[in-house]
């Protein structure tokens, strides 16, 4: 996959990647995608807490997770990926478009001869409804980060598990100058504890129960003929045959995230057995 300026070595690449990332194999992947950050920190539960596995292969990651800040993330946590020699793009997420505006323009400044680019995690924005994520809405927020880049770095798009309107946000995205598409972020759901005094549990869905989900929204974008820009497939990746079925429905690329949380070093096993296909 060619993004920007810069054309990915392998399609496994590691989403989410732990502040901490240890271990052999990390050279080899495509790119690094850090966890989504904030302007501003956001306090709340670390991952070992906020993080939950409600069934096999499938994580809850709670509407309460700490969120850290753009600044510790170029003082401290960058560095340290980018450390294993592979394109890192920084995923961000605002409030709003003028939020994302300014979270690109301080990444440019502070850190933009460190990164590949961006990834721009779409969610509602603040006080707003599952309704107010329109394609306008997609196209102003990309325009608003693009417009703050330079050119060279890549713009990549994360769009929410919607099938019957994704293919609407990816339009906006690739009117607002998207360097390429990745599908999906998280599925809002709610978890009942075992303990039934407890109070039921709201966050993002990921992992294995949203790779079907994930499946038919890269399906819709790869089928959409108005569409030219490559697309990462995201959600339940944890076998070879996992990434197969991606890049058969019309992936160039795939992000591993919960596969990484649930078993460290995943990502780079992955990639290894992709280049040994290759081979």
């Amino acid at each position: 996959m060619k993004l920007g300026a810069i054309t990915l070595q392998n399609p496994v690449c590691l989403a989410a990647a732990p502040w901490e990332l240890d271990g052999a194999g990390y050279e080899q992947l495509g790119a690094i995608f850090t966890k989504t950050v904030t302007m501003e920190p956001r306090a709340g539960l670390p991952g070992d807490e906020g993080i939950l596995q409600v069934a096999d292969q499938t994580l809850l990651n709670r509407t309460d997770l700490r969120i850290e800040g753009a600044e510790l993330l170029v003082q401290e946590h960058l560095p340290r990926l980018r450390r294993f020699g592979v394109p890192v793009f920084v995923s961000i997420t605002a409030p709003g478009v003028p939020g994302f505006r300014k979270i690109a323009r301080y990444l440019q400044r502070e850190a933009g001869e460190q990164i590949a680019g961006l990834e721009v995690y779409i969610t509602t924005p603040h006080g707003g409804s599952g309704a107010d994520v329109t394609p306008r809405y997609v196209r102003e927020a990309t325009e608003a980060v693009r417009n703050e880049l330079h050119p060279d770095l890549a713009l990549v798009v994360k769009l929410p598990p919607w099938p019957e309107h994704i293919r609407g946000l990816a339009l906006g995205a690739q009117e607002g100058g998207a360097t390429a598409l990745a599908a999906t972020n998280t599925l809002k759901v709610l978890h009942l504890p075992a303990d039934p005094n407890a109070a039921p549990l709201v966050g993002g869905l990921s992992g294995e129960a949203l790779r079907p989900l994930s499946l038919r929204c890269v399906w819709e974008l790869a089928n959409d003929e108005k569409l030219t820009l490559p697309i990462f497939g995201t959600g339940g990746i944890f076998t070879l045959r996992d990434v197969e079925d991606y890049l058969k429905v019309g992936a160039q690329a795939v992000q591993v995230a919960s596969g990484e949380w649930l078993s460290p070093g995943l990502t780079a096993r992955l990639a290894s057995e992709v280049m040994q296909n290759v081979k």
